[in-house]
């Protein structure tokens, strides 16, 4: 069905003569106009189910028929006329040339098309796709035949947009659940999870992926991946295209990483509510990386992108995830002889929680059975810790100690006992930002003997990536246990003490150690926690109806004793193809503010408002707001 591209000439050109006293059957068939039926709400969107995109263009899914009107300059004779459909996906050096013929019966998996109403000089057509064709937007030419010659109508500027296709059976990524069709292919808001394992936080994402220039800021993206067109029509390609190009590393994709501190020059991930304005701004600027990400934000992009092209995608969020560097399956603190915790040994083992996707297809190129759910990821790993180098006999030591609690437990002498638990434990769904943190360290001696030890604990300021930035406080405890009994120490690190020093997402990590003097048995823990952020109260006033403004208050209230500098609130959702920007200025310490903005809906339903802060002192700062949209 492929083949080479030919060069067409721009409009109709004749490649024989015309008669010079033509009748209505030997005048060449010139093609007078093409209706696309490319309406939103016409037939072909509909029952392609694309109809919520936002683009004015023919948007069609593979493996289904679509139909089209061509008007020619006399009525067709199906004895003497034919016709024949060019499309053509890229240049004529690289992209695919596709002929499809003109049939009395259309059969499935075949690029075909018959005539399935006439009317005077119209006919109506009904074009059926392959199933496995190349996604992408196609240029159309109709070809037109009679006995006095043939001539090329190039359809300009009516191209046609073809995705994959999960309702049709023979598409790789069919999903025969309609309700998860729905959810992942449908779906433009979605909510991602992040914090720590006991203090999981959600927020809603605007995919966007049928907002304005979406699908093109899509393709866009996949022309810069350098792979061969015919390779778009396998989802396993194009979901490895994605997952690279969708961070800058070594290719000048769609968003930039960075896990420090600063984000002068960009937005902070944690300021993003949607992918519309990141792909935007990549489209717009010719492929300039956006400024900043982290693996929320890629995840959010990557399920918008693999969405927009029809694969069905979902993020998912993993708490504790381990980056195990030594290949023992474990996760280990390392400590050194005063029972200290040996930072550049822990550091980065283990994340808060780290986002990726899975997206549905058939995997041919895997034995049977691993088809469905491919994990995706498109956020760039950093390199782990090769090697530990031990040298000098202090260095054994610490490693001996560490080896006791750690992969290898057995590699040197152990202890002559091992009764004594410990444990950190936090009430309720934790400590809020601005207010004094408070956990407790459990300690259990399940001996018959006394058993006494000095606890060193330590709280670290660390990335939700479990890179450690900066020691808040440590403090040593003695410690005398009964018999059989358990001890609850309440801990406390106060805001003053910690309010300096916090980076993004508000994350501690705890850690205790120590070593009971009776069996020199190694006590270690660590327990991550989050400082919870407050939420944007966002509360619509009167009745939402499409066409009529509606009135919105956003409200806030800073938790800190400090006051917040340029703070700028991001606004979207409800039908808008853009993110409204609000900069607000400096808020007081622990001083309210209300946002009042007025919307127009354009769509009908249940729709979500989402707004997100953008401040350098308090981050992960969001809200949303289901809002009913009456019809007129």
């Amino acid at each position: 069905m492929l083949r080479s591209n030919t060069n067409t000439t721009g409009g109709p050109s004749a490649s024989a003569p015309a008669a010079a006293t033509p009748t209505a059957s030997d005048t060449l068939l010139t093609v007078h106009s093409v209706d696309l039926l490319k309406s939103k709400d016409g037939p072909n969107r509909r029952e392609h189910r694309t109809d919520t995109y936002f683009s004015d263009k023919l948007i069609v899914r593979r493996g289904q028929t679509f139909q089209m009107w061509v008007e020619f300059s006399r009525p067709f004779n199906p004895k003497s006329d034919n016709l024949q459909l060019q499309l053509k996906l890229g240049d004529s050096s690289t992209g695919i040339h596709i002929s499809v013929p003109l049939v009395d019966v259309l059969e499935d998996s075949r690029w075909e098309m018959k005539i399935v109403e006439q009317k005077d000089k119209r006919v109506r057509l009904a074009v059926n796709t392959l199933p496995t064709a190349s996604i992408g937007r196609y240029k159309v030419t109709i070809e037109s035949f009679s006995p006095k010659g043939k001539l090329l109508f190039p359809c300009t500027p009516n191209d046609v947009y073809l995705l994959f296709n999960p309702w049709c059976e023979d598409d790789a990524v069919y999903l025969d659940n309609e309700a998860e069709r729905k959810e992942y292919i449908l779906n433009s808001m979605g909510r991602i999870y992040y914090g720590t394992e006991k203090q999981i936080g959600t927020r809603t994402w605007n995919f966007a992926q049928f907002e304005q220039d979406i699908l093109e800021a899509c393709l866009f993206i996949l022309e810069r991946g350098q792979v061969a067109m015919t390779e778009w029509r396998d989802p396993v390609i194009v979901s490895r295209m994605v997952s690279a190009l969708v961070n800058s590393n070594d290719d000048y994709g769609v968003l930039v990483g960075t896990w420090k501190d600063s984000y002068e020059g960009g937005t902070s991930p944690t300021a993003w509510s949607g992918s519309g304005d990141i792909l935007r701004q990549y489209y717009k600027s010719s492929g300039k990386p956006v400024k900043f990400a982290q693996c929320w934000v890629y995840a959010g992009v990557t399920n918008s992108v693999l969405r927009c092209l029809g694969i069905p995608t979902r993020c998912v969020s993993n708490f504790s995830s381990a980056h195990d560097t030594d290949l023992s399956l474990t996760t280990d603190i390392y400590i050194d002889e005063k029972l200290e915790v040996i930072k550049d040994k822990t550091s980065d083992s283990v994340w808060n929680f780290h986002v990726w996707n899975e997206s549905w297809m058939t995997r041919p190129d895997l034995p049977a059975g691993n088809g469905g759910w491919q994990v995706v990821d498109a956020t760039p790993q950093e390199p782990s810790q090769g090697s530990y180098r031990c040298g000098s006999e202090e260095e054994r030591i610490a490693v001996e100690r560490a080896s006791r609690f750690g992969s290898k437990p057995t590699l040197y002498p152990s202890p002559t006992g091992n009764d004594v638990s410990v444990e950190i434990v936090m009430d309720g769904t934790g400590p809020r930002i601005g207010g004094d943190a408070k956990l407790s360290i459990v300690l259990k001696n399940k001996s018959s003997s006394q058993r006494t030890a000095s606890l060193l604990y330590e709280v670290m300021v660390m990335y939700y990536t479990g890179v450690l930035k900066t020691t808040v406080k440590k403090d040593k405890i003695p410690l005398t246990l009964k018999p059989q009994e358990t001890k609850t120490i309440p801990w406390t690190l106060q805001y003053k003490e910690y309010m300096s020093h916090l980076v993004d997402q508000g994350a501690l990590m705890l850690a205790v150690t120590g070593r009971v003097n009776e069996t020199q048995q190694i006590l270690a823990t660590q327990f991550n926690f989050r400082l919870r952020t407050p939420d944007l109260i966002i509360t619509s006033q009167g009745d939402a109806v499409v066409g009529k403004e509606v009135t919105v208050k956003i409200m806030f209230q800073n938790p800190l004793s400090q006051v917040l500098r340029n703070v700028l609130f991001r606004i979207e959702g409800l039908g808008m193809q853009s993110v409204r920007k609000i900069a607000y200025g400096d808020v007081d310490k622990l001083a309210t503010v209300t946002l009042t903005e007025k919307f127009v809906p354009t769509v009908a339903g249940s729709q979500k408002l989402l707004a997100s802060m953008d401040c350098r002192l308090l981050t992960q700062v969001h809200g949303v707001a289901d809002i009913v949209v009456r019809p007129k």
